[in-house]
């Protein structure tokens, strides 16, 4: 006998509804480094940008606003984060407060400290009084398990509201070494509980992570090392394989699979030869990619690792950009771009950068947090740093010299939805050299009202959010399937017209 669902049951399943519609792209943002979001190029060439390091940074242009500093250095002589601060971390925004979670050396251990930010660059260590230090409660340290201090060389820490249980609303996975990596749950990202008894929830795999992330009701691990074997076994040569970037997944947090998969590589890739057995020697991938979710797309910031020998000391390591939409295949737009170059910085700190969780839009700035792994000098600088850009403006794209019809063509947008609002990040924008907007159906055509014929001029000449209309709205009409966006240059002087993104903003 069938029975009719209780209003309890509806109820749930319209907050799951609303919730599946809320974790949908409110926004689609359509980068010209995404060959999957705007595939179709004619007279386009692609561009990075470089973060800025420093305020004065010539080779990298200005940023008079940048703290030239780390934005949270390393504590006071008797602290836990003195004499060494690392960052392989986490930088959540929960509510309207920036958390921090870093790793504090004081020469004996690495244990897992904590710091807050109103506006992500100054930064307070509250005293949490959870932790006996040194005779003291008054330090940062989070705890483990009642009032242990967690020790931790990398902590990712996820925030999960949607999770029911609320003592498993902030996850947590951390290296205590590269063969133990045992995860955690808190109800306050402060006081911690061990999952599955603190054991390794990765099989006892000496995969080593730096990103940490939840995509589509999975949660995926990025690191290197791990299950994947180099292709060539050779005896004495176990530990030949080349860093790369690889990716586990679990469907609830505390089973992850033992299979992993090969991301993205730097090294030689079969059938080429491989030219060497040393493992630090080589162009490879270090501890994977930190994993920013745009929605639509996925920005991976790699370990840009190089060494000519196969002493460590000798190797240098920059941050480099990757892309994923499926959060298991990751493509580098341009390859060995350093969008965050280790070269030295004002206090001297070593050219080894370390990426972290740790990335935001703030105001009109992208903030992209990154440590230093010291190696020569175990203690020379470190603290957690920031590189910057103007808002979303890591790449854009500007015609060829002497290009005619320059433009360039969307996939087919199945998640743009009737009342969104186009919007672009653009430079150049003048009499000599503007921009033009159509909105194409599926197969090409241009939709009514919206055509090029129909495009309302733009009288800015910049921004980082144009909002940009047509005759036939302010707002997309209503739609009957997926639509393309297509995007024109023209004028005297197009070349000097730049686009960094496209936004669609769903209603």
């Amino acid at each position: 006998m069938k029975h009719a669902p209780s209003p309890w049951l509806l109820l749930t399943l319209f907050v799951a509804g609303a919730s599946i519609l809320q974790a949908q792209e409110r926004e689609i943002v359509l980068f010209p480094f995404d060959d999957h979001a705007l595939p179709f190029t004619k007279g386009l060439l692609m561009n990075l940008n470089p973060g800025h390091k420093s305020d004065h940074a010539p080779s990298l242009g200005t940023d008079p606003e940048h703290p030239g500093v780390p934005v949270m250095p390393i504590g006071k002589k008797g602290d836990p984060d003195y004499p060494r601060a690392y960052f392989c971390g986490t930088i959540l925004k929960v509510e309207k407060e920036y958390r921090m979670w870093y790793s504090g050396f004081d020469g004996h251990k690495r244990q897992v400290c904590h710091a807050t930010s109103k506006n992500g660059t100054e930064w307070t260590k509250p005293k949490l009084g959870l932790v006996d230090y040194n005779g003291s409660k008054d330090n940062n340290l989070v705890c483990i398990d009642g009032a242990d201090s967690m020790i931790g060389m990398i902590n990712l820490v996820l925030h999960d509201p949607e999770d029911p249980d609320p003592e498993r609303r902030f996850k947590m996975v951390r290296e205590i070494n590269p063969e133990k990596k045992p995860a955690a749950i808190s109800a306050d990202g402060l006081r911690w509980k061990s999952v599955a008894g603190g054991k390794d929830i990765l099989d006892g795999g000496n995969l080593e992570p730096s990103g940490f992330i939840k995509f589509n009701g999975a949660y995926y691990i990025y690191g290197h090392g791990g299950p994947v074997p180099h292709p060539i076994q050779q005896r004495g040569y176990m530990r030949a394989q080349k860093r790369m970037m690889v990716t586990v997944m679990s469907y609830d947090f505390e089973h992850w699979t033992t299979a992993g998969h090969v991301a993205f590589r730097r090294d030689s890739l079969p059938p080429r030869p491989v030219l060497d057995f040393e493992f630090h020697r080589g162009e490879q991938v270090h501890l994977g990619a930190s994993v920013w979710n745009r929605g639509n797309v996925l920005l991976g910031f790699y370990g840009q690792y190089h060494n000519d020998t196969n002493d460590r000391r000798t190797s240098t390591c920059d941050i480099g950009l990757v892309v994923s939409h499926d959060g298991i295949h990751f493509k580098e737009p341009l390859a060995d771009f350093k969008l965050i170059p280790s070269f030295e910085e004002d206090d001297r700190a070593e050219p080894r950068l370390t990426q972290g969780q740790a990335f935001h839009n703030i105001g009109d700035r992208t903030f992209v947090y990154y440590g230093i792994w010291t190696e020569v000098d175990r203690n020379s600088p470190t603290g957690v740093r920031v590189a910057t850009w103007p808002r979303d403006r890591l790449g854009f794209f500007a015609p060829a010299p002497e290009m005619e019809n320059a433009h360039c063509i969307s996939s087919p947008l199945a998640s743009a939805r009737e009342g969104a609002r186009v919007y672009i990040n653009a430079t150049g924008l003048s009499a000599t050299g503007t921009l033009t907007l159509e909105v194409l159906d599926e197969r090409l055509s241009p939709i009514p009202g919206y055509s090029a014929a129909d495009f309302v001029p733009i009288e800015a000449r910049s921004g980082l959010r144009v909002p940009v209309k047509w005759r036939g709205g302010e707002s997309l009409g209503k739609l009957t399937g997926p639509v393309r966006i297509r995007v024109n240059w023209s004028g005297e002087a197009p070349e000097k017209t730049r686009l960094f993104a496209i936004y669609i903003e769903n209603p």
